[in-house]
């Protein structure tokens, strides 16, 4: 007598991943090291491969809760505004990384809520400020 054994399958379902956080990625103790000794040409480099991001980058971007097309927008308003770029290199180097994630994490869910006219807007008040 043979007996045959028909293999069973189980399936599993798993939840699917919550959104990650900018930078949640980055040991906080590496991330303030990184931006403490970040140069003019490291931020340089940084807005110019925020501007020049691929759909991949863009869709993990995306993944994260934030808008490509709107970093890309603020890393351009950088790079033509010295001031602007200063003053953001200035303040990140006088913040812990626990305060950063915090601001860009609130920063990320102000902008989640605004429409497009109200990013705008946004961007250009700052760039009416000089900031």
């Amino acid at each position: 007598t043979t007996t045959t054994v028909m293999p069973t399958t189980t399936t599993t379902t798993t939840p699917p991943p919550s959104p990650q956080v900018v930078g949640s990625q980055v040991p906080p103790e590496i991330l303030e090291k990184q931006i403490k000794n970040m140069s003019d040409t490291d931020m340089d480099l940084m807005l110019q491969q925020m501007q020049e991001m691929t759909p991949e980058q863009a869709d993990r971007m995306k993944v994260m809760g934030v808008d490509p097309a709107m970093m890309q927008k603020t890393a351009a308003m950088m790079k033509d505004n010295p001031m602007m770029k200063f003053a953001a290199k200035t303040m990140m180097k006088n913040m812990s990384a626990d305060q950063m994630q915090k601001m860009s994490q609130q920063a990320q869910d102000q902008m989640k809520n605004m429409t497009p006219e109200q990013m705008e807007k946004m961007m250009e008040d700052l760039k009416k400020k000089g900031l």
